[in-house]
């Protein structure tokens, strides 16, 4: 069973993205299906800043905790991005580290699907009764704007809000 990602600030329906999930003792796979017809992606190095362009997204904390994460990304053209978030007196901090996941990209004729494998030892201290995590899609128009989709909407213009996770076996469960 898939699900489609909401408009990130109104929470609307959309029918740009649809997402999938499935956790094992061997990897984590999120598959992404989007429907894009303009793909805005000019970056060719994994740990770019792939999120000013097309890419697909999916935040993860291992332990349930809001102030630590990890953000996996990738573009239409399989460009990946692998971070580790956090948040010190209210601050948002990014430390790019070398992206532990492979990704599969493939074109279609109404955009691109992406499936992104994570490792567990991408995941140290992975509790699956209190992991988090949310799934987000940026779609870039080529005039620049940006449309943003997500699984569970933050309801503003950052995907960086904690409070939007959702715990990942109540999804896990619904998604199989």
């Amino acid at each position: 069973m898939s699900r489609l990602l909401r408009e990130n600030l109104s929470g609307a329906e959309a029918d740009v993205c649809t997402f999938s999930c499935t956790l094992s003792e061997q990897e984590a796979v999120f598959f992404f299906d989007v429907r894009d017809d303009e793909l805005v992606s000019p970056f060719r190095t994994d740990n770019e800043d792939i999120w000013k362009g097309d890419a697909v997204e999916v935040f993860l904390s291992p332990d349930g905790s809001k102030e630590r994460y990890f953000e996996a990304e990738v573009s239409p053209y399989g460009v990946r991005f692998w971070g580790e978030v956090t948040f010190a007196g209210g601050e948002k901090r990014l430390k790019k580290l070398p992206p532990p996941f492979t990704a599969a990209v493939r074109r279609t004729a109404r955009g691109y699907t992406a499936e992104l494998h994570v490792p567990p030892s991408a995941l140290a201290g992975f509790d699956g009764a209190r992991a988090l995590f949310n799934a987000f899609c940026i779609d870039t128009r080529l005039d620049g704007a940006q449309r943003l989709y997500a699984l569970s909407p933050t309801r503003c213009a950052t995907f960086h809000r904690p409070e939007a996770f959702i715990p990942i076996g109540n999804i896990k469960e619904e998604l199989s």
